[in-house]
């Protein structure tokens, strides 16, 4: 259940035992202003987080938040505490899937509970570690790092989505005839999908901004605040081009389906007129002189080229052929 446990003093790692007898113990050696543990927890129980959520005095509402994930990104304050949720987002053939973050950040602890396969934060450990200079501002400095690491994620997944959108519309203002519709509903769904995601952090991330987090901090998330703007505004961009292109693409089908008709009109009146000819010479009246005629038949049949060619090429010069 513990994937990494750890002390921070100054921004330098030691290592605390996962036993989760032992995090009162730990909480306890820290002394410094700024020192810190730091747990990071994937897909617990309801029973496992609670034998965390006990030493760390975690408010019921919050730990029951965390076991459900399936939360609305969203940040609550409770008495000694912040609980904070937010989705993870990855993007592979068209498809957009999220995952859950459910971070409590208190005075000396900044606890994580993940759920799914989307973002691993040890990495995001790892690389918070090599600045030690910025852990050493304590848990909120730990936070930033994860929630700043989730929104860099959302502005590759949008410059993916850019991309998409733009082989979309080539593909529809391509010469050779595309059905492009159920890519661009797919695009669609998944942009949707990511604007949930997106959009209701924007709100929280503002409030830590203007004074939900110490003054040292709120620079570090002014910065995620403004990648999150970025990002939102490329959700817009996208959902209204891919709205432009399926348009577009109606707009094309419909003239390739003039085009069409116009062809079998235009293939039918060639056949018309030398149907009307053939017609009249098979009507077999006694009295026409083109019958007992030695030259009528490839008199006939010469008409039938001669009308069949005219309208070919007034077809033809007019582009309906």
């Amino acid at each position: 259940m513990i994937i990494d446990c750890a002390i921070y003093r100054g921004g330098i790692r030691e290592k605390a035992s996962p036993d989760l007898d032992a995090l009162e113990s730990a909480l306890a050696s820290l002394s410094a202003k700024d020192d810190f543990l730091w747990i990071g927890v994937f897909e617990p129980t309801a029973a496992e987080l609670a034998q965390i959520a006990g030493p760390l005095k975690l408010h019921p509402l919050a730990v029951e938040d965390a076991v459900t994930a399936n939360q609305r990104p969203k940040v609550e304050r409770y008495e000694d505490h912040i609980f904070m949720s937010i989705k993870t987002v990855t993007y592979d053939n068209d498809d957009i899937e999220t995952a859950e973050i459910n971070a409590f950040l208190g005075a000396n602890y900044l606890l994580t509970v993940r759920h799914g396969k989307g973002h691993d934060l040890r990495a995001v450990r790892y690389h918070a570690e090599l600045h030690d200079h910025e852990l050493e501002h304590g848990p909120t400095a730990a936070l930033y790092a994860v929630v700043d690491s989730v929104v860099d994620d959302y502005e590759e997944v949008a410059a993916e989505l850019e991309i998409d959108v733009q082989e979309v519309e080539t593909s529809i203002f391509s010469n050779e005839r595309t059905s492009d519709s159920s890519r661009i509903y797919r695009l669609k769904r998944e942009t949707l999908e990511f604007k949930r995601a997106v959009m209701p952090l924007r709100e929280p991330v503002n409030r830590f901004v203007s004074g939900a987090m110490p003054a040292e901090a709120q620079p570090y998330f002014r910065d995620v605040a403004d990648h999150l703007s970025r990002v939102a505004e490329s959700i817009d961009s996208t959902d209204h081009l891919l709205d432009n292109a399926l348009n577009a693409h109606l707009a094309q089908l419909s003239i390739q389906q003039n085009v069409d008709m116009r062809k079998l009109a235009a293939g039918a009146a060639l056949f018309a007129a030398a149907t009307m000819i053939a017609g009249v010479y098979g009507m077999n009246f006694e009295h026409m002189p083109e019958l007992h005629w030695l030259y009528g038949y490839p008199l006939s049949i010469l008409m039938m080229i001669a009308v069949c060619y005219v309208l070919y090429r007034k077809f033809k010069t007019s582009g309906w052929l």
